[in-house]
């Protein structure tokens, strides 16, 4: 037996042209690619007159290794599945369930901002992360090794160089999760403790992913035109900065790189977008491997403490509260929304913890209203009450021109950034991020739709090193998505995405006629 999916619209996400004729899966694989209905079959038949058939898209940027690895995945997995998305490479912004060193003192750390697991220990090894995601994701899903995963293990989430034995624990550690199918490295040079690597720890472990001809990812240090994590306000604009040291990295290594979410936080640096481009365009030019990747909306997901200073977040609590300290601090976030264009209206609460339920999906200007302080001490008194624990969503990120011409570019890739969270205000990125692009083309905004598709698949296959993934070809594994290309389109909120009718994992529905239907059938990939 098998399923025949005839009568198919499909583009093969190996180019950008669509093409007719008749898809046969049998067990986990496309067996065949016809021009012709097969004579004599007696297996299962969809029809799919009417809708666009496409490999399952794949979401270069998740988090959601973190919440795969739970029994109840499904609660976390759900909304990426109904949005067409059969693939997630997890594990970036130097975040990742694998590498963690089962005996660390700061478990508590690690998961600070993502799923509590307090069975971490099971899966913080590649092996016991790839038998937890295989029984209960129904999403397949590739992990990249997160560098400040590994530092936190080691020490915590302070600054400070590392010695020469943890560095060397750091480089075995990521090396056996390498080897073990660990999709690359990831860093985050924004975020405790990754902002805290020297240059040398850095190009070390770059050179390591290089040598096993796998990527690194950065989420770069600064993604706006001013930022606290330089000194300087004046002159190079930051986030340019930013891409020069991961450019220098990418140079010195010889790594394969991957820039995470290009955006331009602050109406003021959204003029940076050109020079960002032509920077991308003359590494690859020069021979650098350079890739990136972007989401359809003006807002992201992050953490309340991203916009403060390196110096701040390393000193002991005590210290934070004097008052010189305050003072620098609320000079340096003055000037730089001044000089930035995104204020505290742009910064909405998601979740604040169980203490403060009363401040999710209020913007902190709206907060400080409503308390008759002011926007800074507002802000800083959220950090404090709530042990830095609370998640936002950050505005202002991008334009429409930004959207239209990053969607085009030769080396896009396409993903969501995004998780669902237990309490709070979901972001809706996890519910229809790819149905968005769709539209986006449709109503050409956007990239032409086979090319798009093309790069939600095959492309983004090869670039993760993902075997037999992101094609609609005899051997390829049955991941698949059918839509209508005339509706589909994101709902908002919590809904699932109109026009999208099926999805296929691994020869098996996860979708059918728009329901979904609470199965696993996801794997674990690991890359060789």
């Amino acid at each position: 037996m098998g399923l025949l999916i005839k009568n198919a619209e499909f583009f093969d996400g190996a180019d950008e042209n669509a093409k007719t004729g008749h898809v046969l899966v049998e067990g986990d694989r496309i067996s065949a690619v016809l021009d012709r209905e097969p004579a004599g079959y007696t297996g299962e038949t969809l029809d799919a007159a009417g809708l666009t058939l496409s490999p399952g898209f794949i979401d270069t940027h998740s988090h959601n290794d973190f919440y795969g690895v739970l029994p109840n995945a499904q609660k976390y997995l759900r909304p990426f599945v109904e949005q067409g998305i059969t693939t997630q490479v997890a594990g970036n912004c130097g975040f990742s369930t694998v590498g963690i060193d089962p005996a660390t003192p700061h478990g508590k750390d690690l998961f600070a901002f993502f799923a509590p697991n307090p069975d971490y220990q099971q899966v913080s090894a590649f092996a016991g992360w790839t038998a937890a995601i295989d029984r209960y994701s129904p999403v397949n899903m590739a992990c990249l090794c997160g560098h400040g995963t590994i530092r936190t293990s080691l020490r915590g989430l302070g600054p400070g160089a590392l010695t020469p034995a943890e560095l060397d624990t750091m480089e075995r550690s990521i090396e056996g999760e390498l080897e073990a199918g660990a999709a690359g490295i990831s860093f985050g040079l924004m975020y405790d403790p990754g902002m805290y690597g020297s240059p040398e720890e850095l190009l070390r472990l770059a050179k390591l992913a290089a040598r096993h001809n796998k990527p690194i990812t950065f989420h770069a240090r600064a993604l706006s035109r001013f930022s606290t994590s330089y000194p300087e306000l004046f002159g190079r604009a930051h986030n340019l900065r930013a891409l020069d040291e991961v450019l220098e990295i990418a140079e010195k290594s010889g790594a394969k790189t991957h820039l995470s979410h290009v955006i331009f936080v602050g109406r003021n640096t959204w003029n940076t977008l050109d020079e960002t481009v032509s920077l991308i365009d003359g590494a690859n030019k020069r021979g650098l491997d350079l890739s990136f990747d972007i989401y359809p909306f003006d807002f992201g997901a992050s953490t309340i403490t991203v916009a403060l200073p390196a110096w701040y977040r390393g000193l002991p609590p005590k210290k934070k509260q004097e008052f010189p300290v305050r003072l620098r601090l609320r000079a340096e976030i003055f000037a730089t929304r001044k000089l930035l264009g995104f204020g505290f209206n742009d910064i909405q609460i998601s979740y604040a913890g169980a203490a403060r339920p009363e401040y999710t999906g209020r913007r902190i200007s709206e907060i400080a209203r409503a308390k008759r302080t002011g926007e800074f001490d507002t802000y800083i008194g959220i950090i404090d009450e709530t042990g830095a624990e609370t998640t936002v969503i950050m505005y202002s990120y991008m334009n429409d021109r930004i959207i239209d011409l990053l969607s085009r570019h030769p080396r896009t890739a396409y993903m969501t950034d995004a998780w669902i969270t237990d309490e709070g205000m979901q972001n809706p990125a996890a519910f229809g991020a790819f149905p968005k692009f769709l539209r986006l083309s449709r109503e050409g905004k956007a990239e032409a739709l086979g090319r798009m598709i093309r790069k939600m698949t095959g492309q983004a296959a090869g670039r993760f090193g993902l075997k037999d993934r992101g094609r609609i070809a005899p051997g390829y594994y049955a991941d698949l998505v059918l839509f209508d290309r005339d509706a589909i389109a994101e709902t908002g909120g919590e809904s699932p995405p109109a026009g999208l009718s099926h999805v296929i994992i691994n020869g098996e529905f996860a979708v059918r006629d728009g329901v979904y239907l609470g199965k696993s059938p996801g794997r674990a990939l690991p890359v060789a």
